[in-house]
């Protein structure tokens, strides 16, 4: 089973223009709770505490995970709103410990340990993020996360902090690591910059990750991160098991939207309007008599609703499988007539008519 921890509320912050108002996050939160997610990652406190998403998060069963660097203040107030968890983070990179910190490795590593060794001696629980993961040198990774684990964080996050890396190079990063931390848990966290945030994920999952970073509808900064509607269903596709309510996934995350005020773009996978929608008259025939013909997946399965529409582009193959079923003799008259009304009554109409209405009209 592959888990997921919820990131929306988080990188939603970091959104330019997006401001999640408190209430705004209640709903997020309700919304995931009935998606089936269990973890969710919900703020940065040293910037903003957002303490009633803490408690709703408790009162709804999900828990919960604060971000932290590896500076003193920014785990104080972390525990401070006391979550389930303490993501404790710090660059891995070269190029970050170089250019963000102006320090050195060994500098960020015993950063990072001392702040995981007070969160865990605080009784909360800690896990390590290591930035930049698919950019750094794999032994040095190896070892950093080697070294959080002994230090007790329970399980290390790898990110692909700025979606530079691409499924054959997420692979070897996170087989890397899976070697060196035994039974301790890896989660794979991508960015979308490239366009390949959820087949990132999958690949980490397949080197190894048991978890998955994610949000909804992939909200996050700059392109995005691994959208959880993706990746949940190129896992379930392919035989996976994500822990998450499938059959709740399309109505879920469409909630999410309505709550942060973003619109779903029609073409978005698994969540636009148009992305289980058919007109053209070869598709709905073919798909009349085996929907599998032009889809990869049955909608139905994820909470999505299959639509075929008929009007200007519909054929005489679609008629015809109209026809059949509805019981009629689907001739070549049968046909031309059928095909004349579903045109005029969509002409009348302003636009294609649902397969209900496509029905009726020749029933």
């Amino acid at each position: 089973m592959t888990g997921f921890k919820d990131l929306t509320l988080r990188e939603g912050a970091q959104v330019p223009g997006l401001e999640i108002g408190d209430d705004d996050g209640e709903r997020v939160l309700e919304a995931l709770a009935a998606m089936g997610v269990d973890r969710a990652e919900l703020a940065f406190p040293r910037a903003r505490p957002r303490e009633r998403w803490f408690r709703r998060a408790e009162e709804l069963g999900v828990a919960t995970a604060a971000l932290a660097r590896a500076v003193p203040a920014d785990v104080n107030a972390a525990l401070a709103v006391d979550p389930d968890e303490v993501e404790v983070i710090a660059p891995a990179s070269e190029i970050q410990i170089r250019a963000a910190l102006e320090s050195t490795p060994e500098a960020v590593l015993d950063a990072l340990l001392e702040q995981v060794e007070r969160v865990v001696d605080e009784g909360t629980t800690a896990g390590a993020t290591m930035m930049d993961a698919v950019r750094a040198d794999n032994d040095f990774l190896a070892a950093f996360a080697r070294a959080a684990v002994d230090a007790g964080a329970e399980h290390v996050t790898l990110a692909d902090t700025t979606g530079a890396g691409q499924p054959p190079d997420v692979r070897e990063t996170v087989a890397a690591v899976a070697d060196a931390v035994d039974n301790a848990g890896i989660a794979i966290h991508t960015h979308n910059d490239m366009g390949v945030a959820a087949a990132n994920a999958v690949a980490g999952v397949d080197a190894g990750a048991t978890s998955v970073d994610a949000t909804v509808g992939g909200v996050g900064e700059r392109a995005g991160n691994a959208a959880t509607e993706e990746v949940a269903v190129l896992l379930a596709e392919r035989g996976g098991d994500p822990d998450l309510a499938l059959g709740e996934l399309v109505p879920a995350c469409r909630a999410v939207h309505e709550a942060l005020g973003l619109a779903v773009p029609p073409g978005k996978p698994v969540l636009g309007e148009r992305a289980y929608r058919h007109e053209s008259g070869m598709h709905t025939a073919a798909m009349l008599r085996d929907p599998a013909t032009y889809e990869p997946f049955d909608p139905a399965r994820y909470g999505g609703r299959r639509r075929l529409l008929f009007g200007e582009g519909t054929g005489r193959g679609a008629v015809r499988a109209l026809l059949a079923g509805e019981g009629h003799e689907p001739t070549d008259e049968a046909v031309a007539e059928g095909l004349e009304a579903l045109r005029a009554a969509a002409a009348e109409k302003g636009g294609p008519l649902t397969e209900a209405e496509a029905r009726e009209r020749l029933g």
